[in-house]
């Protein structure tokens, strides 16, 4: 079938051993795309007693029809499991690009069982594969692995590969993806990070120079480009502000998330926070997902101030809405330095967010105090505590330990009125668009 390679990579951790099978056409029309072959994969071989965190669990990872074709922003991959913040079905999905990297070196996804004996990382590359020693990064941040990482395969090479919150199996830790054409990515929600650290697989490292065949690739690229000036058009705004250029619209419209959800109206706060903002102050430059003419991805540096010297990624819409608004946070650059914590732990920023937002209503409520957060002033607009909660959360510090869970179980564990502003789908915090202005969020 056009579009894939038509095989899928099968690895058993517990046994070290890699198996390539095959994917039969049939199983690409009925399951389209990297989520439905994933969520296949999971269903059929995980059930309601399989422990999100134990072996028997799946992780797998599956690319798209349009991957590795000229088809703008279809650089993206689907990782499902099931999750250890749910229970149920995790899926997460992520640009970069690993996915175009791992179809180039001849597969359309990964599915992962077992658990190594001792730390691994997984190198793809033209066709071959092999399970390698991580122990000399195990502990250390998704930057500091992916560098090395490098080192040892190819200089342009991406990596899929978890910092300390997936190694010490935070619920709500995400797998960061670090490349050469994409600066960063991450596969933050349902915790997909801690499912991966849980099987000793430190990373996914591919690399490929594979042909990919269509069915009319000169077809195919005259319309990409007829398309170009049109989506550049629209996109304007995109690019200039980024997807937090959105704040300040939302934030009139009803959509923005603030006080864990409780308030309308945050006019002065949203504005500190913008992407305008961002782009008038602290914005350096711009990067893109392969394949993809936007450019919304943020790159910041700050000189001045408490967070100095900052050069990093900077913070995408959800990340400003969970932990801006919803914890009533208006200090862009405490949310930019916790942001790229989150980065180098591995951690989801919108759970990040939410579960600090539900920690900031709990200790108003006295439901958690002082001795509970080692003297920590858990109060709403608090930098210092923001950023220092991501460090215990990836720790698993005292209070740390609990708001990583995510806020169904913290609120279970917290008893009282703690489940009446615990905001959750089914244990996952909704992202930062409020249902009761967008119906379909509901959903």
């Amino acid at each position: 079938m056009f579009g894939y390679q038509g095989k899928y990579l099968r690895v058993n951790l517990a046994a070290r051993q890699i198996q390539v099978c095959p994917i039969e056409d049939e199983l690409f029309r009925k399951y389209i795309g990297g989520a439905g072959l994933a969520a296949k994969i999971v269903y059929e071989e995980t059930g309601a007693d399989t422990d999100p965190l134990g072996t028997e669990n799946v992780l797998a990872a599956f690319t798209g029809p349009f991957t590795g074709s000229r088809v703008l922003s279809a650089s993206r991959h689907h990782y499902a499991a099931r999750s250890p913040q749910t229970g149920i079905l995790g899926e997460s999905s992520v640009g970069g690009d690993w996915a175009t990297q791992l179809k180039q070196a001849g597969f359309d996804g990964v599915v992962v069982t077992g658990k190594a004996d001792s730390p691994v990382y997984l190198w793809i590359h033209d066709g071959e594969f092999e399970l390698r020693d991580a122990a000399p990064i195990w502990g250390r941040d998704s930057f500091e692995a992916a560098e090395w990482l490098k080192t040892q395969t190819h200089e342009k090479a991406s990596a899929a590969v978890i910092g300390q919150a997936g190694e010490n199996l935070v619920p709500i830790a995400g797998i960061p993806h670090i490349g050469t054409n994409t600066r960063f990515g991450i596969a933050g929600r349902t915790g997909m990070g801690a499912v991966m650290g849980s099987k000793n697989l430190k990373a996914m490292v591919a690399y490929g120079n594979l042909p990919l065949s269509f069915a009319d690739d000169g077809a195919l690229k005259d319309s990409i480009q007829q398309a170009i000036p049109h989506i550049r058009k629209v996109t304007a705004d995109f690019t200039k502000y980024g997807t937090s250029g959105g704040v300040e619209k939302y934030e009139y419209l009803g959509n923005f998330p603030i006080r864990n959800w409780r308030d309308s109206r945050w006019e002065e706060g949203a504005k500190k926070i913008s992407g305008a903002r961002m782009h008038d102050t602290i914005l350096a430059g711009r990067y893109t997902c392969r394949r993809c003419t936007i450019a919304c991805g943020r790159h910041i540096n700050i000189q001045e101030g408490e967070y100095a010297p900052l050069d990093t990624e900077g913070p995408e819409y959800e990340t400003v809405g969970t932990m801006g608004g919803e914890c009533m946070i208006d200090n862009l650059e405490a949310i930019c330095k916790a942001n790229e914590l989150c980065n180098r732990y591995g951690l989801d920023t919108i759970s990040v967010g939410a579960a600090v937002a539900f920690g900031m209503e709990a200790y108003e409520k006295g439901l958690i105090t002082k001795a509970d957060t080692r003297g920590l002033e858990l109060t709403w607009g608090n930098a210092e505590a923001l950023v220092e909660m991501v460090h215990r959360i990836a720790k698993r510090e005292d209070i740390g330990e609990l708001l990583g869970k995510g806020v169904k179980a913290a609120a279970e564990e917290l008893g009282g009125s703690a489940a009446e502003f615990a905001v959750h789908v089914k244990g996952l915090e909704p992202s930062a668009h409020d249902p009761r202005r967008f119906w379909v969020q509901a959903v």
